[in-house]
């Protein structure tokens, strides 16, 4: 999941397939630079639109649609990674409408260069050494649970 001030991008990676489930742009006010009373107001507003950019429009409603199985109301990934430029990723890491079913399987937090696609895939190539972990930690997992049969 990568996300910056011209966007967010949610998708998935299996093997070596990489999937954009979800990318919309948006149009955040850009920060004031000229003085006077409506300065600290336009500070304010921007402020605000980029909380709620982030808490609102990518935590709650599409994280939480995409990444929770209907059916189990459990995730339906390993892992996530968060990523991002700026704050958004630790704004949204650290907000109380991220789904904590979510929140739970976070393996890292990475500050990449830009957004969108470019931003996935640094994100997946600085991720490599935990997602191979991730992926050696839940095979042994489930060879644990393997009856094997026995002959009697």
């Amino acid at each position: 999941m990568t996300t910056d001030g011209h966007g967010t991008l949610l998708g998935t990676l299996s093997g070596n397939r990489r999937k954009v489930l979800h990318n919309y742009t948006v149009d955040l006010p850009k920060k004031h630079g000229r003085g006077g009373q409506s300065a600290l107001r336009f500070a304010r507003l921007g402020e605000e639109a980029r909380h709620n950019y982030v808490t609102n429009k990518a935590a709650e409603n599409n994280a939480t649609k995409l990444f929770i199985n209907p059916a189990t109301n459990q995730p339906n990934v390993a892992g996530l990674i968060l990523a991002g430029s700026a704050d958004f990723k630790t704004v949204l890491n650290g907000s109380d409408k991220f789904d904590p079913r979510l929140q739970a399987r976070i393996l890292t937090v990475w500050s990449v260069r830009c957004g969108g696609e470019n931003g996935f895939n640094q994100a997946i190539d600085l991720s490599s050494d935990i997602l191979v972990d991730a992926k050696f930690r839940r095979q042994h997992d489930e060879e644990e649970f393997v009856e094997t049969p026995r002959g009697t």
